[in-house]
């Protein structure tokens, strides 16, 4: 019931209410059925459980105002030793389209985070702030080992499109510039808080934090599956039996109202 609350009211918040009367018929469809009685005395308790915060900050903001930040701090003096390429590249001046594999990137790994505990571990700036540390060494490995191969004499696909030349982007720097403001003691917790984070996101591929993306063993998850729809059905089952009784014994009543009126 938690579950379907949760999703009336986000269809709720994001201005696209869903009718009650859908999720419940989808409830049963799904041989799991929840009333819609269910599905308000769960809302309510959903939204008084958050205290009727119902604005939630997510990574994806981050990821996208750093990156757009990036964007026009690193075609300044300060922040063009910020970025590298490749040999061969080193003096080509860096464009927005290049941060596009790293915004994409980040955006991947922050979706990982969303369905971990990490959520709940870390602030979603440091999330965001992380997920970008660790799509850029994901791409710079990416690109290496791509170059290996070419350079090594390993067969390439000529048919495949080739694929944008990614910079190498000192963001751990890029961050204490940025705050350089906030004197060395604020700095270095953060840089401390980034690196935990980034260490937490690196394991979720391991599926440690309870990652629903890495790390599933479908086996035991279609087990235990079985078992909550059998105790789904035998609840609805219950409920069946004590309506059909109530409904006998309202039956049973008004005869005997008759009756006695007669």
């Amino acid at each position: 019931a938690m579950m379907v609350a949760s999703a009336f009211l986000a269809s709720k918040v994001e201005d696209a209410t869903v009718d009650i009367r859908y999720l419940e018929e989808a409830t049963k469809q799904m041989q799991a059925p929840v009333m819609q009685t269910e599905i308000i005395d769960a809302e309510l308790a959903l939204i008084s459980g958050v205290h009727f915060e119902l604005l939630c900050f997510h990574p994806y903001k981050t990821v996208l105002a750093y990156t757009e930040d990036l964007r026009t701090y690193l075609k300044t003096d300060q922040g063009k030793v910020l970025a590298t390429f490749p040999p061969g590249n080193e003096d080509r001046p860096i464009v927005g389209e290049d941060l596009r594999p790293l915004h994409d990137e980040a955006r991947r790994v922050v979706d990982d985070a969303c369905v971990s505990d990490v959520i709940l571990l870390a602030s979603p700036g440091q999330i965001g702030l992380a997920a970008m540390v660790v799509a850029n060494e994901d791409l710079q490995a990416e690109q290496q080992k791509r170059e290996q191969a070419v350079g090594g004499g390993g067969s390439t696909n000529k048919e495949e499109p080739r694929r944008p030349i990614v910079p190498n982007i000192d963001l751990l720097t890029y961050l204490d510039s940025r705050f350089a403001d906030q004197g060395e003691k604020a700095r270095q917790d953060l840089r401390l808080r980034i690196s935990e984070t980034c260490d937490m996101i690196r394991a979720l591929r391991e599926g440690k934090y309870g990652c629903g993306n890495h790390g599933i063993d479908m086996v035991k998850l279609k087990e235990v599956h079985k078992r909550w729809k059998k105790c789904r059905s035998g609840e609805t089952k219950k409920k069946k039996k004590k309506k059909r009784k109530a409904e006998e014994e309202g039956d049973g009543e008004s005869e005997a109202k008759k009756t006695k009126a007669s």
